[in-house]
């Protein structure tokens, strides 16, 4: 489908090249249920999701802008009231995240190695850039690669400095990645290709209205391997 036209490929790296979603996830519920001592669990989530949204422009993402929501929501569904064994909890249970091993997602190191004969390779991630160098290290995906970047926002403008950068036509480019909001609808509204592989859990801050995706073709496949086809003259 690609083969022919698109000259580099580009992957998100989080819950497109290894998991990360999952460990949020569980941090969440791990906290929520703590601070049941004091409001509702969906309650609590729904306070933190809100705090995490503001945050986002001031912390950027992250774990650590994390563990700074996880602060704050608490005290404010329980102000004046959290123990200090509460905010070690909360502070330990940021610190696991930071060193949790980094698990690939299942087949993408072939779909890498395979592309790579034939294609530029980038990796295009957002967040702090610390923790994402620690990932990229621990992962060893890096060697799959001609150029990384870490972003703090992926917008059409942070694209198209990096297209620019790298000399690569809007026309020859193809987006990989599992959230619609961050890989897809910025990549195709600068007149990219893009390939969406859903993950099995998104974070709600990623999530799109129908609204926004009228008028945008992308293609979605539900596993890496079923990029092979698309890019190779298999």
């Amino acid at each position: 489908m690609f083969h022919g036209k698109v000259k580099a490929v580009a992957f998100d790296a989080d819950d497109t090249l290894w998991v990360n979603e999952p460990f949020f996830d569980r941090a969440k519920a791990d906290i929520a249920e703590m601070m049941s001592a004091y409001v509702p669990a969906v309650d609590f989530m729904k306070i933190l999701e809100q705090t995490q949204s503001r945050n986002i422009g001031v912390f950027g993402y992250g774990v650590k802008s994390f563990v700074i929501s996880m602060i704050e929501a608490a005290n404010i569904v329980a102000p004046g009231r959290i123990k200090s064994s509460e905010l070690e909890r909360i502070i330990e249970i940021g610190r696991s995240m930071l060193t949790n091993p980094v698990e690939p997602i299942a087949g993408i190191e072939e779909v890498l190695r395979t592309l790579g004969r034939e294609y530029e390779l980038l990796m295009i991630t957002k967040g702090d850039v610390a923790e994402q160098q620690r990932k990229i290290s621990l992962s060893g995906m890096s060697v799959y690669f001609d150029h990384i970047e870490i972003l703090t926002e992926k917008d059409e403008a942070a694209y198209e400095r990096i297209l620019h950068k790298h000399s690569i036509r809007h026309d020859e480019f193809l987006m990989v990645g599992n959230s619609v909001k961050s890989d897809i609808l910025p990549v195709v509204g600068i007149g990219g290709s893009a390939v969406h592989i859903p993950f099995h859990t998104t974070w709600v801050h990623e999530v799109v209205c129908e609204d926004d995706l009228c008028g945008r073709e992308y293609v979605e496949i539900s596993k890496a391997g079923e990029l092979l086809p698309l890019l190779m003259s298999l």
